[in-house]
């Protein structure tokens, strides 16, 4: 049956991935030429206004879609695996996975370096982070347990149903 309670908490992880693309993730705030500018950083490239340029982000961060888009296909193969409860779990300890390898990536790869660039090309920046999309791929991670928690307690279920019979 598609309507158990780990369906829902896999339809939320797609969801919450795909508002993931729509906010940034950091702000860096640096001066350029003498003047103060704050540049955004996220999953796609954000507007830049007509008076500044772009300096940090021109294209997407493929690397961080990438892996989103791969933690929203593994929760949505997940709904669909709900006759096989086991193999169902292993897609869901493989989305676990993968969101512990975003978040490691996001902070101490993406983030880190780009600090490292602006500061040896402009000036020493400071970070800001968005607290909406840093608590998206935490969001994720909970929601992955949770649907995890919801599959082991359905495979009990049935198991003690079929000791009954």
């Amino acid at each position: 049956m598609i309507q158990r309670i780990q369906t829902l908490w896999l339809a939320f992880v797609i969801i919450v991935t795909g508002a993931s693309f729509f906010f940034p993730i950091v702000d860096f705030a640096f001066d350029f030429k003498s003047m103060p500018t704050v540049q955004h950083y996220g999953l796609l490239p954000q507007e830049s206004t007509p008076d500044s340029q772009q300096f940090i982000q021109i294209t997407p961060a493929w690397s961080l879609v990438f892996m989103q888009i791969g933690v929203s296909i593994i929760a949505l193969i997940s709904i669909f695996l709900y006759k096989n409860r086991q193999v169902q779990l292993k897609f869901v300890a493989s989305g676990l996975l993968l969101v512990t390898i975003y978040i490691a990536f996001l902070f101490f790869v993406k983030i880190d370096g780009l600090e490292k660039a602006i500061q040896q090309e402009y000036s020493m920046p400071q970070i800001i982070y968005n607290k909406i999309s840093i608590s998206f791929p935490v969001l994720q991670l909970l929601l992955f347990i949770i649907a995890q928690r919801a599959i082991r307690k359905d495979d009990r279920l049935v198991r003690s149903s079929d000791r009954l019979r």
